[in-house]
């Protein structure tokens, strides 16, 4: 069957049309997305109907480029198949011109089926490793503040900070005991821990005579003469180190988040800490 001129200019339009439709939709797509993220639902859940709507939408503005060229394309092919001298170098240009845009719809279509399995892929890996951050949130070790309790009579003063959780590993221990009227740590310190699945209580001593020397250079500056009385507050963290296969296994934000202690995966705690001592 030998298709007239018109049809093949028309066929020619719709196949650039095409390619350009699916620029189109990529770009309508990724503006709604943004648009929705930016100024509507932002972190919150998003209502199941917002991704049939999307998708209606970018599909419709990616049909328009299509019939537009194909609509120029067929309007080109009328006018070139008034001029009877030019018919057949028309219809030449024109096949060419729709072999041309086959190839390039072919490749744009490739393109994006490419990166949409390559999508699809990665969103499969992130939600395994959110999967993995969730079960290790759920069994890493926490600070029990609520049981915590300060120990002892000076000098023999204790911490005690009951831990609990089931993963088993390395965590590190940070604390600090805070004078809390000018936010002054008077003492700090880490420590190492292994922990399995069963419960412990760390024991921190708490060296009365460093805080009152520690308070008489930088709160007092050096003065003396001050009857000090008051809640102090130890501040602690419980941070896991990660093995390099749980790493390996977590979201990389959920990694970085936890070396800028701002994961969920820290277990923190504020324990009062109530102090007297005369500064003379």
């Amino acid at each position: 069957m030998r298709l007239k001129t018109r049809t093949i200019w028309m066929l020619a339009g719709l196949s650039w049309g095409l390619l350009v439709g699916l620029a189109v939709s990529l770009q309508t797509a990724a503006f709604l997305f943004g648009v929705g993220w930016l100024f509507v639902f932002g972190d919150n859940p998003w209502p199941a109907a917002v991704g049939p709507v999307v998708l209606s939408m970018t599909i419709a503005a990616g049909l328009v480029p299509a019939f537009l060229l194909g609509w120029i394309g067929r309007r080109l092919g009328i006018a070139f198949e008034s001029e009877t001298r030019q018919r057949l170098r028309a219809r030449r240009r024109g096949w060419t011109v729709l072999a041309v845009a086959v190839g390039g719809a072919v490749l744009g279509v490739s393109a994006v089926v490419g990166g949409s399995l390559g999508d699809r892929a990665d969103r499969a890996d992130r939600r395994a490793a959110d999967r993995q951050l969730a079960a290790i949130v759920a069994k890493v070790h926490r600070i029990d503040a609520s049981a915590a309790s300060v120990t002892g009579t000076e000098p023999d003063r204790r911490l005690q900070i009951p831990i609990d959780g089931e993963r088993i590993g390395a965590y590190t221990l940070e604390w600090a005991i805070v004078e809390t009227l000018h936010n002054t740590d008077l003492d700090a310190g880490t420590r190492r821990l292994e922990l399995t699945e069963e419960s412990v209580v760390e024991t921190i001593p708490i060296d009365v005579s460093r805080l009152r020397e520690v308070y008489r250079e930088t709160v007092l500056q050096g003065r003396g003469g001050a009857l000090v009385e008051e809640d102090f507050e130890a501040r602690l963290r419980l941070r896991p180190e990660l093995s390099s296969d749980e790493a390996a296994r977590l979201p990389d934000m959920a990694v970085r988040n936890l070396a800028l202690g701002q994961s969920d995966l820290l277990s923190d705690a504020i324990i009062p800490v109530p102090v007297r001592f005369e500064i003379r």
